[in-house]
C-alpha cells in the first residue's frame, strides 16, 4: 500500500486541450496541494482532473500528495504540506475541536463498507455475529461507531460487548477470515468485491442496509473533500470554481470508460469482470448529497452512536454547522 511521497505537477499539451479554454495563464493558476492514498479511490477524482486538464480549466494547478496511513492528511494539513485532503465527518470534528483550521466543502463517497464472512459459514444475519470473533480496522473509527450503534438499535446486539473482536489492518482482515482466525469481519467494499465475486467471501451485512434496519439516514455525511482554512481565506471566490471542478470530474467519471482501468489498476484490480463491479459501484457510491438538510440528520446519527458508546469513544457531542462549507448549494 505504501507509494513513495511524490508531487505530480500537471502539465499543459494534450490534457489541457481537451478541458477547453482555461481561466489564467501558467501565471495565475492557483497552486492546489490535495493528499492522497495512491493505492485507493481517493485517487479517482486527481486523476480524472489531470486526465481532461479540468485544474488548468478553472484556474487551478493541480498537485498530488501521497500518503500511506487514514489520519497522516491531518497531520499534512495541520503541517501546511497539502491544501485539500479527504476524509469523514467525525474526524473532520474530532480535528477542528483539536485546532486544526479545515472545514468539509463536497461530498466524497457514502456508506458502502461491508461485514462479511466465508461462504460456509452459519453466519448468515446479523444477529448471527453474537458470540464470534469479528474483525474490526479500529474501534474508534466511524464505520465501527456506526456498526455498534446500528446493531444494538435494530438487533440489541453490540458486538462490541457481544463479540470478542480482532483488530487488523483492511489486508490482514482478508487474511485472518481465510485462515479462521476470524469468523466474520469488517471491511472495506473495495478489498472485499474480489473475493465476493470469486466466491471465497459472503456479505453478512452492508453498511447503508444496517443503517436503514436501524432507523438511520444512510445519506447522512460519511466521507467529504475538506479545504484549508488558509487556502480558502488565500483565494477568494475559488472554492466555488473548486467545487465546480469536482462536479465536473465526478460527471466524467460517470460517462467516461477510459478511466477506470487505470483507476481500478492502482488498487491492483485487473481483471475486466471486476474492473466492470468496480466502476460500477464507485459510480453508485461517489458523490452523494452533500446540503444542509443532511446536517439535522447527522446529527441524529452521532446522538444515537452516543447513546451505544458513550461520548468518550467519538470524542465529540456536536455537528457543528460552522464545519461546513456549501459553496455548490442551489446548483445541485
Amino acid at each position: 500500500m505504501n507509494r513513495s511521497t511524490a508531487l505530480r505537477a500537471i502539465g499543459a499539451g494534450a490534457a489541457a486541450a481537451l478541458a477547453g479554454p482555461a481561466h489564467g495563464s501558467a501565471e495565475t493558476l492557483i497552486p492546489l496541494r490535495v493528499g492522497v492514498i495512491g493505492s485507493s479511490g481517493q485517487t479517482e477524482v486527481p486523476y480524472t482532473i489531470q486526465t481532461f486538464g479540468l485544474d488548468k480549466k478553472y484556474g487551478f494547478a493541480l498537485q498530488i500528495f501521497d500518503f500511506a496511513v487514514p489520519g497522516q492528511q491531518y497531520t499534512m494539513l495541520r503541517g501546511d504540506a497539502i491544501d485539500m485532503a479527504s476524509g469523514n465527518f467525525i474526524d473532520l470534528l474530532r480535528q477542528r475541536k483539536a485546532g486544526l483550521a479545515f472545514k468539509a466543502f463536497h461530498g466524497f463517497q457514502g456508506y458502502s463498507n461491508v461485514i462479511v464472512t466465508k461462504p460456509q459459514s452459519p453466519i448468515k444475519t446479523f444477529p448471527d455475529l453474537q458470540g464470534k470473533r469479528v474483525g474490526e480496522f479500529g474501534t474508534t473509527f466511524l464505520d465501527w461507531l456506526i456498526v455498534r450503534a446500528a446493531g444494538k438499535r435494530a438487533y440489541d446486539v453490540d458486538l462490541a460487548k457481544d463479540a470478542t473482536l480482532v483488530q487488523g489492518a483492511p489486508p490482514l482482515l482478508n487474511q485472518l477470515l481465510s485462515r479462521d482466525q476470524v469468523d466474520a469481519t469488517l471491511n472495506f467494499s473495495s478489498l472485499t468485491m474480489a473475493p465476493i465475486a470469486q466466491g471465497t467471501q459472503r456479505a453478512v451485512s452492508v453498511m447503508p442496509d444496517l443503517m436503514k434496519a436501524a432507523g438511520f439516514n444512510p445519506s447522512c455525511f460519511y466521507l467529504n473533500w475538506h479545504i484549508a482554512d488558509k487556502w480558502v481565506a488565500a483565494h477568494p471566490g475559488a472554492l466555488v470554481r473548486l467545487d465546480a471542478m469536482l462536479e465536473e470530474a465526478y460527471a466524467k467519471m460517470r460517462t467516461e470508460e477510459r478511466v477506470w482501468p487505470e483507476l481500478a489498476r492502482r488498487i491492483n484490480i485487473t481483471d475486466p469482470a471486476l474492473i466492470t463491479a468496480y466502476r460500477d459501484e464507485a459510480r453508485q457510491i461517489d458523490d452523494p448529497p452533500y446540503t444542509p438538510v443532511l446536517i439535522g440528520a447527522t446529527q441524529k446519527l452521532l446522538d444515537s452512536i452516543i447513546a451505544v458508546t458513550g461520548p468518550d469513544a467519538v470524542g465529540v457531542t456536536q455537528v457543528d454547522p460552522a464545519a461546513f462549507l456549501f459553496p455548490g448549494h442551489g446548483r445541485r
